[in-house]
Order: structure tokens, then sequence, then C-alpha cells
């Protein structure tokens, strides 16, 4: 093979690392390095001389690690093989994601949930010389997927704990995480940059995009039951007790066990009447209103009403339901 007398970089320049296809070089040749770029000479394995942006000649006084390696002659054109490794120091953008769920338990409710997190990050190479050593491995790595590959590990690995780090810092659930996503997103880059800096990596930008969970988990919609009932203690005030105890006729109303069909619907629903209106009447005690039936406008009233409607097959589960919720946020 002929000696190279020009090594220059031939591959992409979105490309992060580039090895020169040949290794038979000789002094006295000429090294040109773009900018942005770094050339490092490997031999055996070893990390040797560097050079940066510029045209470069071989001689051996400016290559002195790779010379006193091959033990170089003086003078003319002397021939030695090594490996050269174009490092590109711009910034690069990446995307990252958790291919499988990871577990993460819920401070707030101690329930276990599965979360998928997606978002990007950006980079650029430091110190090209640690980045070709722990990262490249003798030429194992040279393409943009597969020093993703191997980056996007350690930030799945990390996920869980700047996660769990905001959650606690805001005292709130893991199903709110989203409304954090800038702490989450700076979270991240203090957590991964230590890990990509060992690496000769400078983590300069960390996002998190989304944080996902399976709508379909128990863990999931035992979370949102709790939140939901929360909900609707705080908007109702002293009325949520009357709500739950007419919730109770109509689940009674519903269970055919309970007299059979009909009958039982019409105790079902005549209990939840007569409990809303127990409710109304304790709450009106001292007004007059003690032992009156209930208003026209009594939310248990009209809820009743519309499950009476329901049994007798004039509206269905779907209008009772929206009406159900619609007489209930007016409170």
């Amino acid at each position: 093979m002929a000696l190279i007398d020009r090594i220059k970089f031939e591959g992409s320049p979105n490309e992060i690392v580039w090895k020169y296809p040949s290794d038979e070089i000789s002094t006295a040749g000429q090294l040109v390095v773009d900018e942005s770029q770094e050339a490092i000479f490997f031999k055996e394995g070893k990390a040797l001389d560097t050079f940066g942006p510029g045209t470069h000649t071989l001689k051996t006084g400016n290559i002195p690690i790779l010379e006193a390696l091959v033990n170089l002659p003086f003078g003319g054109k002397t021939p030695f093989t090594a490996e050269v490794y174009y490092v590109n120091k711009a910034i690069f953008a990446m995307k990252w994601g958790t291919n499988t769920p990871i577990p993460l338990e819920d401070p707030k409710y101690k329930i276990v949930l599965n979360i998928r997190a997606f978002g990007d990050y950006k980079f650029r190479i430091k110190d090209a010389r640690s980045f070709l050593l722990n990262v490249v491995k003798g030429g194992n790595r040279t393409t943009n997927e597969s020093i993703d590959e191997f980056l996007k590990p350690n930030i799945v690995r990390g996920i869980g704990d700047f996660i769990s780090e905001v959650i606690l810092n805001n005292n709130t659930s893991v199903v709110e995480i989203n409304k954090f996503r800038d702490e989450s997103s700076t979270a991240g880059k203090v957590k991964l940059a230590p890990e990509f800096e060992k690496y000769g990596i400078d983590l300069t930008e960390f996002n998190v995009s989304s944080v996902n969970f399976d709508q379909n988990d128990p863990n999931y919609q035992r979370i949102q039951k709790i939140i939901t009932d929360k909900f609707e203690i705080d908007m109702l005030g002293d009325k949520y007790q009357q709500k739950k105890m007419f919730d109770i006729g109509q689940a009674a109303a519903e269970n055919e066990g309970q007299g059979g069909g009909a009958m039982g619907a019409g105790m079902g629903m005549g209990m939840g009447m007569n409990m809303g209106q127990m409710m109304g009447n304790m709450m009106n005690q001292g007004g007059g209103q003690s032992g009156a039936a209930p208003a026209a406008n009594d939310p248990a009233a009209r809820i009743a009403k519309l499950k009476g409607l329901l049994d007798q097959g004039l509206i269905n589960a779907e209008e009772f339901e929206a009406k159900k919720k619609e007489i209930l946020s007016s409170l």
C-alpha cells in the first residue's frame, strides 16, 4: 500500500467521529484539521499525539509521543503505521426515551407507577482523548447511532432519581410531574452532566418533553380516583356527605339482588332521596325547614329524578352521567 502524504477529513460534517481509512503514513506528510475538529493519532490502542485546526507537517519533532513509541529515525520520509481519528467538537442534538417502563413510587400516595419519559439533549466533545478511549474504544463505535446508543442508558439510569427529586421538592404526585418539566429538565442536567464528563463530553442542554403513564394501569386509576374524590370534597364541602349518601342509594338501586328488578330500583332510589333529604334537613336545622321535602333545585332530588328517568328507559346511561356531572359542577 502506498504511503499517505496528505491526511484530511473526508467524512460527513455531521459525524461526531471519523477514522481515516488508512494507517500507512509517512513523516514529512501533512495532516489537515478543519475548524471545530481535533485529530488524534492512535497506536496499539493508545491515544498519542493530538492536533487542533490547521495544516500540520508530520515531522518527528511534533509527534513526540508517537516517535518515542515507534523509535522513528530523524530526517527523510519515514513510513510508520498509526490510526488517525478526527473528532468533531461542534454541538450535536439527540433525542432520548425509555424503551421499557420505569417503576417509580409515588411519595404522596405510596403507590408504584410505571412511567415512560421522553426528551432531547445536546452535547459537545470537550476532551477528545477521553472520548475516544472511553466511548469509541478502538474503533468499535464510530457512527453517531452507535455513540447515541452508548449514551442513552446513562440517561435512562438517572431518570428515576431526578424525577423523584423534583416530586419531593414540589410536594406533588408522580401523575402531576408534567407540570414541572422545566424543573425536571434542570434536575436532569445537574444529575447527568458529571456522568457525561467522565467520557470527555460536555452536556450543554437536557430537556424532558413528557412523562407518560399507562391509563389502564390499576395503580394509575387508583390515584386518579383519590384525586377525583378530593376534588369533590373541596368543591362540595358539607354537601359531599349528602352526595355520598345519594350514591349509596343509587348503588342499592342498581343491585337487583335487593328485592329484584324494578322493586330494588325503587327502594334504592327512595333510599337515596330519603338520605339526601335527611342531610338537607340536618344542615337546615333551626331554619324552619326541618322535615320539609327537598327543594326543586336540590341537587340530590334532581339526580334522583334523573335516576328514575334512567330506570324507566327514558334516558340512557351517558345522558344520566353527563347531566349528573352538570348538576354537581354547578354547586
